[in-house]
């Protein structure tokens, strides 16, 4: 089955990311430091902490080892602040197998906050964890504008496998909103390289 794909301008992602802080600012000011799961989190936190006004600290889980794999969920980067007896806001940019968002809840829960309340910009319905805020609901494959070359190289990569021309993939990129500068790009310094090594 074709994978299905949603392209987020950056104009939209601001205007999802304006809607949570207001909704936040509005209904659950008490939130004292943002927790960013890094990396889909990142940029998400980064714009959440400059419209809520406070603080920032991130940790690192990495779970997808391709377009369509799923891997082991590991921490890799820890925290590196106290926070205890405090509410903490913690971001992804989607919750999709919900696992990532499970695994973080777990382990900041350690550092005995008060509060863990959860947000991601995204959530599947397939998701076994539901956020308390989110700003779409989809069951596509979300092209963030933060990682065009990421997902030009694992499109690619698939479309390869399945035989398609080069033409044919530039097509493809191009109807989903990747200009013919991203994917030359991506083309001379990351798909060549991969298939030589």
């Amino acid at each position: 089955m074709a994978i299905k794909y949603l392209p987020l301008t950056w104009e939209n992602y601001h205007i999802y990311t304006q809607h949570l802080a207001a909704t936040l600012l509005t209904h659950d000011p008490s939130i004292n430091e943002i927790v960013a799961i890094s990396r889909g989190g990142l940029t998400f936190g980064h714009l959440l902490s400059d419209l809520l006004r406070i603080p920032i600290w991130t940790i690192a889980i990495q779970s997808y080892t391709d377009i369509q794999t799923q891997g082991e969920i590991k921490i890799n980067g820890k925290l590196q602040t106290s926070i205890e007896e405090k509410h903490i806001l913690l971001v992804d940019d989607v919750s999709d197998s919900g696992k990532t968002l499970e695994r973080a809840v777990e382990y900041l829960q350690e550092g005995n906050p008060k509060k863990i309340t959860t947000m991601t910009m995204f959530y599947k319905p397939h998701s076994v964890y539901r956020p308390d805020y989110f700003a779409k609901q989809t069951t596509r494959w979300i092209l963030f504008p933060y990682e065009p070359t990421e997902m030009i190289l694992l499109i690619s990569k698939q479309l390869i496998k399945e035989k398609k021309t080069k033409k044919e993939i530039q097509q493809f990129l191009n109807s989903i909103g990747y200009t013919d500068t991203q994917i030359a790009f991506t083309r001379k310094y990351h798909l060549g390289r991969e298939k030589n090594k």
